[in-house]
């Protein structure tokens, strides 16, 4: 073996002497041998050189001599290397004439591939070594490293443009001089070939629609008519039906004979329609077709290229057909189906690339398509991927939130910035590129212990310790990842503290109505200078004080008679907010709020709280005392606002909703966690007698043992993330134990979450990142309280590219993918759709099917109207309906 790594690599240098030598002897020579032997096929550096210089000149359409080869080497410094213009001499005189050139080509691309083909052994042997991947990846690796090497010209390098552009004008040209020939595979259905130029060669397309609409059969008849009238190869892969049944379609279709007589056995055979004659014409047909079917029952994306690039090898396939996409397995360990599909079309786009030949991907669609009259396919339904309702906040990355609606009703969809969860679980900045409607779907609301609250369909995933997993699968006392706190970048202009102070003021104890004089109430004398302060200050508000019973009324009466439109100074200023003259049950917070500075927005807070919030002490028996902090008000939209702002703070705290008897429910923002709290007292606090007793409780906070039980990671780490990491260094279970000083207690170490600590403790014993960006991660645990049935709703869903997931009403939640197909294509039957009853709908509309080519990325897209024969399976072209629909 030594001896055989050590020998000469396969060349021949007189070989490639001569077919340099025979184009300098005859420059038209390179039409002979450019398809041939390439420039990377040349051992010897220098000869390559001279090649690549031969290949310019050629394409420039310059003369190829001794002077201009050797003025080119020189002007790129490599004519030295190559041995001087003299060389050049040489390789003139080693060959008397260019007769023989495609044969000095052929050794010298031989010689190549013999290079290639020993490279490819030692990468083979490589991969064979490395027992870290799966055996299915270690073969598909290593049949795509020989595949390669069986590839003439497979470039591995960037390509100049004028190579491509010298391809594309004889293309254009050809097209030119033969107008109306259809660039790609033509499908045999005249309107859908003049939308697509036929089926593109590289493309991914794929047909999508629900089960009995019809597309296998519309994908047999493209085969049929590719096959027989095209002449080009085609390869069935089907994953749901057998060779048997494709083939009685196949040949019902060609017969023009019932697929269900023919199946029953109820053909007939009368002399004035004899059925047995066209079957028998039909099988003929097929039979000379070059049609291959696999019908294997479990298909891998690795075992598809398999095939695939076995039967381009063998019988130069032209077209690859899979029905369908959903049972595909990518044998790759994704957490959500969503990007298992995604990593499916790519993995099949890479196939259509590779092989250099369209590639049609059936697609079924799920029931969501049903709830829409009539049940017409869109882009969003064949994203598997579930909705969030239009209210549903998504957070951006200046801090502020916008509807997802309204994200998805914008004319152009310009890409936002936004805050998503990455690998090691941080929050961070990331790109939603669009959001748009996925129609009408049954919606649920899930609620958490923190009482955040979500409205989404029943498959849209949310993140937990184990993966994505779709709301339907989840149910009460599952733990989900919620941020533990908000980066954001403040970008918009501040409001000043004195119109910061008066607006939470008048949030909070203010009322501001029609009709009622404008008024402040508080029994806090501090609170009550601060309003007269603002007041004055900024709007020339001459205050009137009405004392009450152990209160005040700061009256805030207009500096200006309010006739002929003139609206109260207060009024205005708050309408210029966005804020609405609301009763207390619908206060809320400007939406902009949110975007001003983490010290301005502890500044609101500051005194907001001193309006409506509690800073108490907390006495129970047999406990140090401790501190009872939250906020209240009967608004539970401003409550939630509070909740977020806090959020922005990096302080955590839960929503409560408190029944009142027969008044109206109130709400609670409650901050409880010692860290959280002290947290709150150092950075907000509140003014006034609130304030009062803030350093007194910050004393006795210190004295408190931290609960860290708290914000803990979910205790299935344990069973997987943490024996994993055990297991790999080697570590028992007993081991880890004494590591953490601790007394062993078996599989009981299962049954309790982790504090963060605790995790942080662990990672460094078996030194795995995973478990330390888990322990140090963005992400609070909070658990299901409740999901509960919504109704129907118009819903929405966004794409992120790259992390596919974004943080909306302070969750995070699962984004849409996009699909890598070039073309996707619905079909729809009214006939079909269950909105309809088959007496309502026209006769002539009945065996109407609707091709939707939904996107066409080098095309129009539009819709196509064809014949759909029920009682064979078939799809025919309708004379009426040729031209497309464009749209």
């Amino acid at each position: 073996m030594p001896d055989e790594l050590a020998r000469t690599p396969p060349h021949n240098i007189e070989a490639e002497q001569s077919l340099l030598g025979s184009i300098f002897l005859d420059k038209d020579a390179m039409f002979k041998i450019s398809d041939v032997a390439g420039a990377e096929d040349f051992y010897k550096d220098a000869h390559r050189y001279i090649y690549e210089i031969m290949i310019e000149l050629h394409d420039r359409h310059e003369p190829i001599d001794i002077l201009t080869v050797g003025s080119r080497l020189e002007e790129k410094k490599q004519l030295e290397a190559v041995g001087g213009r003299s060389y050049l001499i040489t390789l003139t005189n080693i060959v008397p004439s260019s007769y023989n050139i495609v044969h000095y080509a052929q050794i010298v691309h031989k010689k190549a591939t013999l290079r290639r083909l020993i490279g490819a052994a030692g990468d083979i042997t490589r991969i064979g070594y490395d027992e870290s991947q799966e055996l299915e990846t270690v073969l598909d690796l290593a049949q795509q490293t020989l595949f390669s090497v069986s590839q003439k010209f497979l470039k591995q390098t960037f390509q100049p443009i004028r190579n491509i552009l010298t391809d594309a004008f004889d293309r254009i040209d050809e097209l030119h001089k033969e107008k109306g020939k259809l660039r790609g595979v033509p499908t045999g259905f005249k309107a859908l070939d003049n939308l697509l130029a036929g089926l593109q060669k590289s493309n991914l397309v794929v047909l999508a629609a629900r089960p009995s609409v019809g597309k296998t059969s519309l994908a047999l008849d493209m085969a049929r008519q590719v096959a027989i009238h095209a002449k080009v190869p085609v390869g069935i892969l089907s994953l749901e039906m057998s060779k048997e049944e494709l083939v009685d379609r196949l040949i019902c279709a060609e017969a023009n004979v019932s697929l269900w007589k023919m199946r029953t056995g109820n053909l007939s055979d009368r002399e004035d329609h004899d059925d047995f004659p066209r079957i028998g014409n039909a099988m003929g047909v097929l039979s000379e077709a070059p049609i291959y079917i696999d019908d294997a029952a479990t298909n891998t994306i690795s075992q598809i290229r398999t095939k695939a690039r076995r039967l381009k090898t063998e019988n130069n396939l032209g077209l690859l057909i899979i029905d369908y996409l959903q049972l595909i397995d990518s044998r790759t360990k994704i957490e959500n189906r969503v990007q298992e599909i995604s990593e499916i079309t790519r993995s099949l786009k890479m196939l259509a690339r590779e092989l250099n030949i369209p590639v049609l991907a059936l697609s079924q669609l799920s029931r969501s398509v049903e709830m829409s009259k009539p049940a017409i396919p869109k882009l969003a339904h064949l994203r598997e991927s579930g909705c969030l309702t239009g209210d549903t906040k998504i957070i951006l990355a200046d801090g502020t939130s916008v509807t997802i609606q309204k994200l998805a009703e914008r004319k152009k969809q310009t890409p936002v910035t936004i805050l998503a969860l990455n690998q090691k679980y941080k929050i961070q900045k990331t790109i939603l590129t669009k959001a748009f409607s996925s129609g009408k779907k049954k919606v649920y609301i899930l609620t958490t212990r923190s009482g955040r609250k979500i409205s989404a369909s029943a498959n849209h995933p949310f993140r937990t310790i184990d993966g994505w997993v779709h709301l339907d699968k989840l149910k009460k006392g599952n733990l989900i990842s919620l941020p533990r706190m908000l980066p954001f970048t403040h970008t918009r202009g501040g409001m000043s503290r004195d119109e910061l102070a008066l607006l939470a003021h008048l949030i909070g104890d203010g009322c501001i109505l029609p009709r009622q004089p404008f008024h402040y109430t508080s029994a806090d004398e501090t609170n009550i200078a601060v309003v007269k302060k603002c007041a004055e200050k900024l709007f020339k508000i001459k205050t009137r004080l009405v004392r009450q019973k152990n209160w005040w009324h700061l009256y805030l009466p207009s500096p200006h008679a309010l006739t002929h439109g003139v609206q109260h100074p207060i009024s205005n200023w708050l309408v210029s907010l966005g804020l609405d003259l609301a009763h207390a049950p619908d206060k809320r917070l400007p939406d902009f709020l949110a975007g001003q500075s983490p010290e301005d927005i502890a500044f609101f807070l500051k005194h907001l709280w001193s309006t409506d919030g509690n800073i108490s002490w907390k006495k129970l028996k047999n406990r140090l005392p401790s501190a009872a902090i939250y906020y209240s008000s009967t608004s539970e939209q401003l409550c939630r606002q509070v909740q977020h702002l806090l959020l922005k703070l990096n302080i955590w705290s839960t929503l409560r909703r408190v029944p009142q008897g027969k008044h109206r429910p109130s709400f609670q923002v409650h901050i409880q966690s010692k860290k959280f709290q002290i947290r709150f007292l150092q950075l907000i606090g509140a003014i006034g007698e609130r304030g009062r007793i803030i350093p007194d409780i910050l004393k006795a906070l210190t004295k408190i043992t931290t609960n860290t039980n708290t914000d803990v990671i979910p205790k299935s780490i344990w069973r997987t993330h943490v024996a994993k990491a055990l297991k790999k260094r080697g570590i028992s279970w007993r081991d880890l134990s004494e590591k953490l000083e601790m007394s062993y207690s078996g599989t009981s170490l299962f049954k309790n979450n982790i504090g963060r600590e605790r995790l942080a403790r662990i990672a460094r014993i078996v030194s795995d990142d995973e478990l330390m960006h888990l322990a140090q991660s963005d992400i609070y645990w909070d658990e299901i309280i409740s999901i509960a049935y919504e109704g129907e709703k118009e819903v929405y869903d966004a794409t992120v590219p790259g992390l596919h997931n974004f943080v909306a009403n302070d969750i995070v939640v699962h984004n849409s993918i996009e699909q890598d197909a070039d073309v996707v294509m619905f079909i729809y039957r009214k006939a079909a759709d269950r909105n309809y009853r088959v007496e309502d709908i026209p006769p002539d509309e009945r065996f109407l099917g609707e091709i939707h080519v939904a996107k066409h990325r080098n095309g129009p897209t539009g819709i196509v109207k064809l014949f759909f024969d029920a009682e064979k399976a078939s799809y025919r072209n309708l004379e009426k309906y040729l031209t497309a629909e464009q749209t």
